[in-house]
């Protein structure tokens, strides 16, 4: 699953949670707060509705009271003018018993049949009042009830509104930051691995940015770096091992088919050599006399390669313990390199094993080349070390050096830098090649045209 995909769906969860909480805890929540704000004002609305009934029944009462007063006194001023020729007998005498219940009647005490009729209407009055509130009420908070509960369905859907819209806008700017700082540098080390896994090179990221990341680029970039460098060291191995097994697989076959021709060449040279010889013992003119030794000379360096030739083919080295320094110095005795060169000698490792009659042929074969390249001055460096693994002897000049044309075809038979081949016959270095293999070893050159030429033979130290 995708780095989006995952958000999508850690999104649709979290807005999936936040319906849920949204409908299941808040709805009932902001409900309920409603159902208490309201129910609030519900009890002090029943209050206040029970109150001022009373105070309008208290009120009521004391006016009523007041009239009544009033109205007693109305009436006791009304005795006044009472008339009391009614109230007697046909004899004229007053008749006491009708005058009591008259005044009786006429002035009620307020404190008796009034004040009870007073309180009861009161409390009748304030009887309604409170069941009327009460009707009221009931009826209000069944409103209240529909209210709280479309309120509370509001906030929810509300809440859930504000919750998907702010959810969007975090996943929207968390998506950008994303993006720019975390998935674009991952699609860059993506594109740039698939590149490097197709063999470009020089392939790097960009080491900026979050800390992680960075960390992740500089160790790419190390491991591009060290690839490419093993690669290379590996392709330049496989080259010179190709290299190599070329020139074996090229000197085998001309060392084989060199051998029979040399042998039979040999013979046919030989026979060459004993015709000259015989006819120079005649007695012949000046032209003629020169004629034969030159085709005896001719004849006689033809033995010489045969032999060379023949020696190379049938390699078959005698190792043994054998002194280094006097090796090199039979070498330059043999050679003799001109006054004006100088010769730089460092032999770190006292003692070689391997056949001193082969090596001594390949080192003299070498620095005689070193010392044609140089001319009459230059630095002839003769160096012998070794290390846990092998023997390593270094011929290295500061001669002209060596083309590249010609470097990779060197160790082949008849190849030559020497005046168009006229002083060599482009044997030596073939030789050289194949007596150090003979030996179980290898040998290689570097060279840099204008700065001189180095050889490096190694060895085996059990070899």
């Amino acid at each position: 699953m995708s780095v989006f995909a995952r958000i999508a769906v850690a999104a649709a969860l979290v807005l999936v949670a936040a319906v849920a909480v949204a409908l299941l805890v808040w709805q009932p929540a902001s409900r309920d707060a409603f159902v208490d704000r309201t129910e609030g004002m519900l009890r002090s609305t029943e209050s206040d509705f029970t109150g001022l009934a009373t105070s309008l029944a208290d009120e009521t009462m004391s006016f009523a009271a007041a009239s009544a007063r009033a109205a007693d006194s109305q009436r006791a001023l009304a005795l006044l003018d009472l008339p009391l020729e009614l109230y007697t007998d046909v004899d004229g005498h007053l008749q006491p018993d009708r005058l009591r219940e008259a005044l009786r009647a006429a002035v009620a005490d307020p404190e008796s049949s009034g004040a009870g009729k007073l309180a009861a209407v009161r409390a009748e009055l304030l009887q309604r009042t409170r069941e009327d509130v009460a009707r009221r009420l009931e009826r209000l908070r069944g409103e209240q009830r529909e209210a709280a509960r479309t309120h509370g369905e509001q906030v929810g859907w509300r809440t859930v509104a504000a919750w998907t819209g702010l959810l969007l806008l975090l996943l929207a700017g968390f998506g950008l930051l994303l993006d720019r700082f975390a998935l674009r540098p991952l699609r860059e080390a993506t594109e740039a691995v698939e590149r490097f896994g197709a063999g470009e090179r020089g392939v790097r990221l960009d080491t900026r940015g979050a800390r992680e990341l960075a960390t992740l680029a500089r160790v790419f970039n190390e491991t591009a770096a060290a690839n490419e460098q093993m690669r290379d060291e590996l392709e330049n191995k496989v080259k010179e091992r190709t290299a190599a097994l070329v020139r074996a697989a090229r000197a085998t076959t001309a060392g084989t088919m060199a051998g029979g021709v040399a042998h039979e060449f040999n013979n046919l040279l030989g026979g060459i050599l004993g015709c000259a010889g015989e006819a120079l013992e005649e007695d012949l003119s000046d032209d003629a006399r020169a004629m034969l030794e030159m085709i005896r000379k001719t004849a006689t360096r033809g033995v010489g390669m045969t032999k060379a030739m023949l020696s190379a083919t049938r390699a078959d080295p005698e190792p043994a313990e054998c002194d280094a320094a006097e090796l090199l110095d039979e070498v330059l005795a043999e050679v003799r390199p001109p006054p004006g060169v100088v010769v730089e000698l460092e032999v770190a490792t006292p003692t070689l094993h391997a056949d001193a009659g082969m090596l001594r042929q390949v080192l003299a074969n070498l620095v005689r080349n070193a010392v044609t390249a140089m001319g009459e001055s230059g630095t002839l460096e003769l160096s012998v070390a070794e290390d846990q693994a092998e023997t390593r002897i270094v011929v290295a000049d500061t001669g002209p050096g060596i083309d590249s044309s010609i470097r990779e075809i060197l160790f082949e038979p008849f190849v030559t830098t020497r005046r168009g081949g006229r002083e060599g016959a482009g044997l030596g270095l073939f030789l050289a090649e194949r007596l150090i293999s003979a030996h179980g070893g290898s040998i290689a050159v570097e060279s840099e045209t204008g700065k001189g030429t180095r050889f490096t033979i190694r060895l085996a130290r059990d070899s």
